[in-house]
């Protein structure tokens, strides 16, 4: 099965065509680059695979559960934060969770057990998410884009 599949996609900006019943088909362990000139339609594409622009006609299906990140190239950017401290940023829910998580197993270290429950269910998401292996898909990306060596 494939993680995205594009079919039938026609879009234009204006007077100008940017696709006309184009698709492909993105599968696990693939990897897709977006390049071409300025206004020829990379961001329009981006923003109708992040369903941030809804096409003339076509579709797109990403395949069920599947994650999507996706950073604007106008971002605004907090220049304190190291590269990893960014890339890191896109987990912040996780971390957030994470900060549940030991709340709530503090509260049972001091005899409060009724949330243990809540924990678990925490703890689990966590790990479906593979929250533990964080840290090393972000050095691993990172090294493969040649992010940390610009900073």
């Amino acid at each position: 099965m494939s993680l995205l599949e594009i079919t039938g996609l026609t879009h234009s900006f204006g007077e100008n065509l940017l696709y006309k019943n184009a698709g492909f088909t993105l599968n696990k362990g693939e990897h897709i680059g977006i390049v071409g000139q300025n206004g020829t339609g990379k961001s329009t594409l981006i923003k109708i695979c992040t369903e941030q622009i809804i096409p003339d006609s076509g579709r797109v299906i990403w395949q069920p559960n599947i994650t999507i990140g996706y950073l604007d190239q106008y971002a605004e950017i907090d220049h304190t934060l190291t590269m990893k401290e960014f890339l890191k940023s896109a987990f912040a829910k996780l971390f957030e969770i994470e900060t549940q998580v030991m709340q709530l197993y503090e509260k049972a270290a001091d005899g409060d057990m009724k949330n243990l429950e809540l924990a678990a269910y925490y703890q689990e998401q966590l790990e479906t998410h593979d929250f533990y292996s964080i840290d090393t898909a972000i050095e691993r990306v990172a090294n493969g884009l040649g992010l940390l060596a610009i900073g």
